[in-house]
């Protein structure tokens, strides 16, 4: 069972159809780490795969991914951790949450935090790095008649989701 491959217009895709199952609402508490927090969710509802529709509150700290240029020369950009060590409001995430084909979880989430300042930043939040402060709201829409797994692309030379069609949907 693979995804659909296509290309049309010029446009090069991997694809699948899910149906959609239950949607979770709720808040993570203070201390929860961002990533780790909405995965437990899941885990605790029994949802495998979920889109993660928004996430919004406060965190103590954050670390992130941004995508760099090498100063080396080479054309292939390479992420690169940033973190803020101080309070910081999670303007906004949205992503995906998968698996990590061992068996495990991997969590693809983009967001962008503000500083006291007011100085937006953003990017690849990282699990474990990104406890919560007062609160985080979300949604979670969970996906059904796919396998989503986060891998290894030799394309890119980075980790990207691979869409899998399950059931009945092939």
């Amino acid at each position: 069972m693979t995804s659909d491959h296509g290309q049309e217009d010029g446009a090069r895709f991997h694809s699948a159809v899910a149906r959609t199952g239950v949607t979770l609402v709720g808040r993570l508490l203070p201390g929860s780490d961002l990533i780790r927090g909405l995965e437990a969710v899941c885990e605790h509802h029994g949802v495998k795969y979920a889109a993660v529709n928004f996430a919004y509150g406060s965190l103590s700290s954050a670390g992130f991914k941004t995508l760099q240029m090498p100063d080396d020369g080479s054309n292939r950009p390479t992420l690169t951790l940033e973190t803020v060590d101080s309070r910081v409001e999670f303007l906004g995430g949205q992503g995906l949450v998968c698996s990590d084909g061992l068996g495990g979880r991997a969590t693809h989430l983009h967001g962008s935090i503000s500083d006291e300042t007011g100085r937006v930043l953003g990017g690849h939040f990282e699990p474990g790095l990104n406890p919560v402060y007062n609160n985080m709201d979300f949604t979670l829409q969970e996906l059904l008649d796919v396998e989503l797994v986060r891998e290894w692309d030799t394309e890119t030379a980075t980790v990207e989701m691979r869409v899998v069609q399950m059931g009945d949907q092939e």
